[in-house]
């Protein structure tokens, strides 16, 4: 029987990414290298400084280069910079050109304000795997609202467009909220007129600080049970199976994040520190805090809630949601109870799921007020 040849570079891929999984070997970094930033996002979990302030204890462009190499040193491949706002840094591509020549792919997040014909040059000379830019409405005034920033929209389009026509591949990021859920195929055809993939996403979190307000535009549970109507397929779902020794968040096998400090953590939700890179080498870190172990033994048959939770087979459970929203790493994520919820509700609706399929009895009194289609 022939080998469909399109498949194999993914299943090689698929294939790598499991060994580093179960051997603790570094994949991929997510890097924020600057709180700075010349938007002030409504719903933004960073605790957001403004763009021309001088930080103190922010890496150095010198410190930078050491940890893009420590990071190769360790066999990383892919490696994420975020902010903030990336492009605030004059040191920028200094740093991403430097992380280029010792052969790490770079993604890109930012907001694509300061992107103009020049910067979008030197952005496609770096070859990045792709750049992502967040759009939040199709309406400018919208768009603007939500950033802060007046003429957002206009910049982070022409940024798209810029980057579209030097080759780079782009990504426009759609945070689903309550002011822009409604749009999502307008938005999704937006993206294809520009030539960028479209991703969009339901996650809203609080900020790094404990302050709830971005809560404020988090999809009510009414409104996910809408749009689950619209994209879920239940029949991929009702066999999804978490076994007790499963998990449904990955972190710590094969990735790490670096806040601007050096500040070393599993992920940029979980700010369980594991140590820091001003003090200690990045490969000590990795091999030796303990954290990673714990992380690395929380499967769903140790999480005691979880573990007996009707809709576990429904919930994409996120270890870093679960502890800065409701402030245990090892408990539900009421964010996510909330989607699997949702899910249920479709399912049930779709007839892949029974009627009486039991609803856990932490999320009742967020069920009772649902009576049906909206």
């Amino acid at each position: 029987m022939g080998t469909d040849r399109t498949s194999r570079p993914a299943a090689i891929y698929e294939q790598l990414v499991s060994g580093t999984e179960q051997t603790h070997r570094l994949l991929s970094v997510h890097w924020e290298l600057t709180y700075r930033c010349n938007e002030r996002c409504s719903h933004c979990y960073v605790n957001i400084l403004p763009s021309n302030t001088e930080v103190p204890g922010e890496l150095s462009t010198v410190d930078c280069f050491r940890v893009v190499d420590e990071l190769v040193d360790l066999g990383a491949l892919n490696l994420l910079l975020s902010g903030g706002e990336i492009l605030v840094r004059r040191d920028f591509f200094q740093i991403a050109a430097y992380a280029r020549s010792r052969r790490l792919l770079l993604r890109l997040f930012t907001n694509g304000i300061l992107i103009n014909p020049t910067v979008a040059d030197r952005i496609a000379a770096l070859h990045p795997y792709a750049v992502e830019i967040s759009v939040y409405s199709i309406s400018p005034e919208r768009h603007d609202q939500i950033t802060g920033r007046q003429r957002s929209w206009e910049m982070a389009i022409g940024a798209l467009d810029l980057l579209r026509e030097r080759g780079v591949r782009t990504k426009m990021k759609v945070p689903l909220m309550r002011e822009n859920w409604q749009e999502r195929r307008e938005m999704e055809k937006l993206a294809d007129d520009l030539g960028a993939q479209f991703h969009f996403s339901t996650t809203i979190t609080p900020r790094d600080n404990g302050d709830l307000s971005p809560l404020e535009h988090r999809l009510t549970y009414d409104q996910l049970v809408r749009l689950f109507r619209e994209i879920l397929e239940g029949d991929a779902w009702v066999d999804r199976c978490v076994a007790p020794d499963g998990r449904t968040c990955k972190i710590g096998l094969n990735s790490l994040a670096i806040d601007p400090f050096g500040n070393v953590f599993p992920c940029v939700q979980l700010r369980q520190s594991a140590g820091n890179l001003c003090t200690r080498p990045l490969r000590s870190i990795w091999e030796e805090a303990p954290i990673w172990q714990e992380i690395r033994s929380l499967t769903i048959g140790r999480l005691p809630v979880c573990r007996s939770c009707e809709l576990r087979h429904q919930c994409l459970r996120c270890c870093g949601l679960a502890q800065v929203e409701d402030g245990d790493w090892q408990g539900p994520a009421s964010a996510d109870c909330r989607e699997a919820l949702a899910r249920r509700q479709v399912m049930v609706e779709q007839g892949v799921l029974p009627a009486d399929f039991p609803i856990p009895a932490h999320l009742r009194d967020l069920a009772a007020p649902y009576h049906g289609p909206c």
